[in-house]
């Protein structure tokens, strides 16, 4: 017995011990797997992907891997991948919709699982004592490791479509437990059988000034690849001295048509390696940074992603860090051999082959004098005052050096707008934005918001608040601006109440605002709902609107219904009825 005892605590501690050495060695160096059995598969079939690990979604990078439905008209239960406890459990009307977080304290890691249909019963209990407990649909619970310890195995909730998912699936992550990095899953076994090669569409070269700004570009269609290899027969002529490059690519793995990210690419330029990285793990705090990995202006004029193979000055992705710029000075009487590797996890692998030449013309791009203001520099805090605003930029605003412009627009009856600078720059964190209301009306004090007005004239909600007589809101987007003031409240329509409620199992209701919201100083709408003058736990969707109010299990005879609606200036709408179960 004894000797059993220690056989099975030795083990223990081996497995501790290696998962710990690999923790540290995965921060060392890239491409490594955890060995085999140290997790289970989340579903009980062989899955297929639909998106893949820090694939490029429009403002992040993608922080898991997510995982079809089988084919099977049942709904798939969603599996605990290790021992260890329930950590989190948030449930929102948009992000992940209903996530649960699982530490696994042996390892380090913490497993994620979102867009759930619903959990397993008894964590479901805890969940339903917590909203009833704050009154609201949307929680977001931490728990201690002694609340909900879970077993290998164990049945923890059902594949959905909940928060803000468009197509049944489940959204799956694995995390370092200490700084909630997400890996990627692959590492630790969580494959799907991919032999096709990555797909690249189109090679497109920039012209840059001293200050990263393109001032050339030339798309170079790429045709069909012969053994994995695509060569560019002729030459390709750039006038302009300092170059980089940006490619349209995609990849797929076995049985999926999906399009999935990039896992590794690398450039060379007359065989030295000058750019390169692998998709193993990603920050939170950094995956903003998406916005200067991509051509960003490309993405806004033409709804294309062409991923940078060179880096801004203000580009700090962790996994950037090891390698070069990407950035070319090109001699105009020599030509420079330029190969780009790109590959998926399986090293299956695209190379593209092309020779460059200069024209010998000098990169001195002068800033447009309509409208500019001054030099705003990358890692730089900088202030810029006007009469009724201020433009406040962190160190780490921007991810190179602007040429700073803004102009102004007076409409009658409205405040001044403010065009700041353009819209096709990224901005890399917030900046602060500050206007003071051309017009004052006390009694719309509470109500004056900062909203942004899109190309197309669409207006949102920024939110903001009262800082010496102006509005102060965070802005990660440049564009117009302008101060405003909402005092519309939501709306409530009915779509199936009927006062007798028959066979109707849920009453269904949709919500809307008359301003949709954009960035971090604003709230969405929330929602509270009672029957009989007690709290009723009713979902809400903000990907559809919808407000579902369960009442299949109350009893037979009259019931009312209060419904309760509000915007970020508090702005209310309720409904009432009344209505019989037979």
């Amino acid at each position: 017995m004894t000797s059993a005892v220690f056989t099975i605590s030795y083990r223990k501690l081996f497995l501790i011990w290696s998962l710990t050495i690999f923790q540290y060695m995965l921060v060392q160096s890239q491409s490594l797997v955890v060995p085999d059995g140290t997790f289970r598969s989340p579903v009980d079939y062989t899955f297929r992907l639909s998106g893949g690990f820090n694939e490029l979604r429009e403002t992040h990078f993608h922080s898991g891997i997510d995982i079809k439905p089988s084919s099977g008209a049942k709904k798939d239960k969603i599996y605990c991948i290790g021992a260890g406890f329930v950590s989190r459990i948030k449930v929102a009307a948009g992000g992940y919709g209903y996530a649960l977080y699982i530490d696994h304290p042996e390892c380090g890691f913490t497993s994620v699982y979102a867009h759930l249909e619903s959990y397993s019963s008894r964590i479901d209990k805890i969940v339903k004592s917590y909203q009833l407990k704050q009154e609201s649909f949307e929680v977001d619970i931490y728990l201690t490791n002694d609340i909900l310890p879970v077993t290998t195995g164990e049945v923890i909730g059902i594949m959905g479509t909940s928060g803000f998912s468009f197509g049944e699936h489940l959204h799956f992550e694995i995390r370092d437990t200490k700084t909630e990095k997400p890996i990627n899953p692959y590492l630790f076994g969580f494959i799907v059988p991919d032999k096709i090669t990555p797909t690249v569409q189109n090679l497109s070269i920039h012209g840059l000034d001293k200050n990263f700004h393109k001032i050339y570009d030339i798309k170079v269609p790429l045709g069909e690849a012969e053994n994995g290899q695509i060569s560019v027969i002729e030459t390709i002529e750039v006038p302009s001295s300092n170059i980089g490059f940006a490619l349209q690519m995609y990849d797929r793995a076995d049985g999926s048509s999906n399009k999935l990210g990039i896992y590794g690419l690398h450039v060379y330029a007359d065989e030295a390696l000058i750019y390169g990285y692998h998709m193993d793990k990603i920050s939170f705090s950094q995956t903003r940074q998406i916005i200067g990995f991509f051509d960003y202006q490309e993405k806004k004029s033409s709804g294309k992603t062409y991923t940078l193979c060179y880096k801004y000055p203000g580009n700090d992705l962790d996994f950037l860090a090891k390698n070069g710029s990407g950035l070319i000075y090109l001699d105009s009487l020599a030509r420079t051999k330029i190969r780009i590797e790109v590959e998926d996890f399986f090293r299956n692998r695209k190379t593209i082959h092309f020779e460059v030449k200069g024209l010998g013309q000098q990169n001195d791009s002068v800033p447009d004098k309509k409208d500019f203001k001054q030099w705003v520099y990358e890692g730089q805090k900088t202030e810029i005052t006007e009469s009724g605003i201020q433009v406040t930029f962190g160190k780490n605003s921007l991810f190179r050096n602007i040429a700073f412009r803004m102009k102004t627009k007076n409409e009658s009856g409205r405040n001044t707008s403010y065009k700041i600078h353009e819209s096709n720059e990224p901005v890399k964190s917030d900046i602060d934005l500050r206007i003071r209301p051309d017009m004052s009306d006390t009694k719309w004090k509470d109500k004056t918001i900062m909203t942004y007005i899109s190309s197309s004239g669409k207006m949102y909600n920024c939110g903001g608040s009262w800082q010496d007589g102006y509005i102060k809101c965070r802005i990660n987007e440049f564009g117009t601006y302008r101060i405003d003031y909402d005092t519309v409240a939501p709306t409530i329509k009915n779509i199936n109440f009927k006062t007798k409620a028959g066979k109707i199992s849920r009453y269904k209701f949709e919500i809307k605002d008359n301003l949709p919201v954009k960035g971090k100083d604003v709230n969405e709408i929330s929602h509270k709902v009672w029957i009989n003058g007690a709290f009723v736990i009713a979902p809400f969707s903000l990907k559809s609107s919808i407000l579902e109010i369960p009442i299949a299990d109350l009893p037979a005879g009259t019931h009312e219904l209060r419904i309760e609606v509000r915007d970020h200036s508090r702005n209310t709408a309720y409904y009432k009825a009344t209505f019989i179960k037979i």
